[in-house]
């Protein structure tokens, strides 16, 4: 049980807070997908034109948000780290002033894309008429980078605080919102301010992600308060005839220095904790990274095999990325509950029980929601192909192709979030840069263009690199960190994560 005031229940691992976490985290990422398909739907009036250029801007920004997303993942696993052992109070000035420095070196990174994405749009061969816009897109997004990185991060706090419900209301009204913005800027005299439509949609989604993170901000500090008003409240009740003491040491201490003025984080402490989050996001910013990359360049070799080969393919992936919100829901669930217990410094052998029954939480309905996805496979290519001529054989084969890698897909998302709690951002981008340039593009390759087969070219390629990276993740897992001998539970905790 958490010692935070408010922070007990919730960080307990029963199969009911767990499928209500993973439910929650469901309804939000596919609120959240709904801001790039808005922006879309807006400007399609304008012409094709617009909605190509758009697309081709949201697809590189998938790619930097991957990387990005490294540094939202570890700040919250030190987070719920904190909040596991009941010292959210005394870790979150480092962690928060850690974390604000490490959106500088993103931000930064984002500006030198953002300033050079025309250039390398053409490096890239990509048709004259669409880079403008293109880049209005991209440029006006990347400035705006680190809010995107900050809401993720309120979200995650928000969550693993035990107020999982209300960043799923506030995305709601942020995409009536983003809708609202959209139109206003498309079509009433405001779009003159603007160079071009695609500027102004991705101006009023960054707009709406500031006014979700003002909001967010703002009930995160009312739970903080919330909880500093009751550890005052139960200290009064231990101690009445001495209200002022502290209810622990460490706390004692934090009284002593904010006394002497010294209540800001140490500089020293702040700058560790910077130098250790930017080295693992970083690392875990490439692994998500390279899985970006492992699936959109296997796209373009499918790409050469012609329109109906592309367009079953297209649809079975649109199938299967839909479905994959179960497990990553899972999975995000995972990674708090894990990074609670190693957060209480739990042994050894109770993080192995504790890996195992998350492993089951995520298999179980993954399992479940697989078979009923084959065997609607007809009617779902039907669904999302729209239209008469598309190869339904073919699209249900292709969906086959992506489905037939999700035994060993869950193995890998979990092990990989239970890794990224452990801090061994290292060894993911290590491993994932290996299987996804070593084996998943090059066997990609082969299966279009010696064996002209898109079904193999999606199969061969995950199923070996996948199990690749089980086998290594599983053995580091249970040498490094489940070992019964094995004695501090993560190396990270040097930084300062024991408050």
């Amino acid at each position: 049980m958490s010692g935070e005031g408010g922070g007990g229940e919730h960080t307990e691992l029963t199969r009911r807070n767990f499928t209500n976490f993973a439910f929650v985290v469901l309804l939000a990422t596919s609120v959240g997908a709904l801001f790039g398909a808005t922006d879309l739907a807006m400007i399609a009036p304008l012409g094709v034109d617009y909605v190509a250029a758009v697309g081709l801007a949201e697809l590189i920004m998938l790619g930097l948000t991957a990387y990005a997303s490294g540094l939202v993942v570890v700040f919250a696993n030190r987070l719920a780290m904190a909040e596991g052992r009941g010292g959210l109070h005394r870790r979150l000035p480092v962690l928060t002033g850690a974390f604000l420095l490490c959106c500088g070196v993103v931000q930064l990174i984002a500006v030198a894309v953002a300033l050079s994405a025309e250039w390398l749009l053409e490096l890239a061969g990509q048709n004259s008429e669409l880079i403008p816009p293109a880049t209005d897109y991209l440029a006006a997004r990347l400035f705006g980078i680190a809010l995107t990185v900050v809401w993720a991060s309120l979200v995650e706090a928000l969550r693993i605080c035990g107020m999982k419900n209300l960043p799923v209301q506030i995305m709601v009204v942020g995409l009536l919102g983003n809708a609202g913005l959209n139109y206003v800027v498309l079509h009433t005299r405001v779009e003159s301010v603007f160079a071009s439509p695609a500027q102004a949609v991705a101006v009023t989604t960054v707009v709406a992600q500031a006014a979700m993170a003002v909001v967010g901000l703002v009930a995160f500090l009312r739970l903080l308060r919330q909880r500093r008003l009751q550890r005052q409240s139960e200290g009064d009740a231990a101690h009445p005839e001495d209200p002022a003491h502290p209810e622990d040491p460490a706390e004692h201490e934090a009284a002593a220095a904010e006394a002497e003025g010294g209540a800001r984080p140490h500089r020293a402490a702040l700058l560790a904790e910077f130098r250790s989050m930017l080295w693992v996001s970083q690392g875990i910013g490439v692994r998500n990274f390279n899985d970006y990359m492992g699936a959109v360049v296997p796209f373009l070799f499918i790409g050469t095999l012609g329109p109906q080969t592309v367009a079953a393919s297209v649809v079975g992936a649109k199938v299967y990325t839909l479905f994959c919100r179960v497990p990553q829901a899972c999975v995000a669930a995972a990674s708090v509950y894990y990074s609670y217990e190693v957060g209480r410094d739990a042994s050894a052998g109770r993080l192995r029980t504790h890996g195992r029954k998350l492993l089951a939480y995520t298999g179980v309905p993954t399992a479940i929601g697989t078979v009923l996805v084959l065997l609607a496979s007809p009617w779902l290519v039907q669904l999302f192909g729209g239209t008469d001529e598309l190869d339904v054989r073919l699209a249900v084969l292709m969906l086959f192709a992506f489905m037939l890698t999700m035994p060993l897909y869950v193995y890998e998302a979990v092990y990989t979030t239970l890794l990224t709690v452990h801090q061994r951002g290292t060894l993911l981008s290590m491993t994932s840069t290996l299987t996804t340039y070593g084996l998943m593009i090059p066997l990609a390759w082969y299966a279009v263009f010696v064996l002209e087969s898109a079904f193999w070219a999606i199969a061969l390629g995950s199923i070996a690199a996948t199990v690749v990276m089980v086998v290594f993740l599983a053995r580091a897992l249970y040498r490094d960190h489940w070992a019964v001998s094995e004695a501090p539970a993560v190396e990270a905790e040097s930084v300062g994560d024991r408050g």
